[in-house]
């Protein structure tokens, strides 16, 4: 099909769309489309930092939460820390003499008798802290007899003494030691002893020995 154009030339140039205005309608349309999406887009964008930041706030609650109830147990750990020192403190600085008496009196042997107690603990007033000595917080001593004149005897009641925890205290990281009769001493000296005829025993020959215990310091040192 053939189409005409009867309008004159002159008219026919007004006629036709300019391309300069073409080109800048086509433009400005291109320009309002990528504004239009570029809003759309940054629209969705906040949006989801908004539900990111809604949910890093509970987010931060619940760490909040967390944190505070760490607080509390950090709190009770501390408390019950102090009080377990304080137990320490007072089971470390006192001696129940009336159970070690009973404990001395269950490790005695039958042939070893004691005739004499004699004890002092010092006051606090009294320590010297000397870096050359052990410090000590008073002493026990005995005063005993052996029966017989068997040297072993006297030896083997003075290991008994000392032996009693000896071994498993020096694996011991707690202050508070084992309940038995030497875990409250630092040193027991060799004994001191020499023959002696008591008349009227089967065995007339017996071992008198006295040895001294020292007992451990009940006062911390200060720094």
């Amino acid at each position: 099909m053939i189409r005409i154009n009867l309008l004159p030339k002159e008219l026919q140039h007004a006629a036709q769309t300019p391309a300069k205005l073409f080109i800048t309608v086509l433009a400005c349309v291109a320009l309002g489309l990528v504004l239009v999406c570029t809003y759309i887009y940054f629209w969705f964008s906040v949006i989801v930092f908004q539900e990111r930041v809604e949910r890093k706030k509970d987010e931060v609650e619940q760490l909040q939460k967390a944190a505070a109830e760490v607080d509390a147990l950090l709190d009770d750990i501390a408390e019950y820390k102090e009080r377990e020192k304080a137990i320490i403190s007072i089971k470390t600085n006192r001696v129940l003499w009336s159970k070690k008496l009973d404990e001395l009196t269950r490790i005695t042997p039958s042939y070893v008798w004691i005739v004499r107690l004699d004890m002092r603990e010092l006051d606090p007033s009294e320590y010297k802290w000397d870096q050359k000595q052990t410090q000590t917080g008073g002493f026990l001593r005995l005063k005993c007899y052996s029966l017989g004149n068997d040297v072993d005897r006297m030896t083997a009641y003075r290991k008994t003494l000392k032996s009693a925890d000896e071994f498993y205290l020096k694996f011991m990281q707690e202050q508070v030691k084992p309940e038995n009769f030497y875990s409250d001493f630092v040193n027991i000296t060799q004994p001191e002893w020499r023959l002696v005829l008591l008349k009227g025993f089967r065995e007339p020959t017996n071992i008198r020995f006295s040895v001294r215990l020292d007992l451990r310091p009940l006062v911390e040192r200060k720094a």
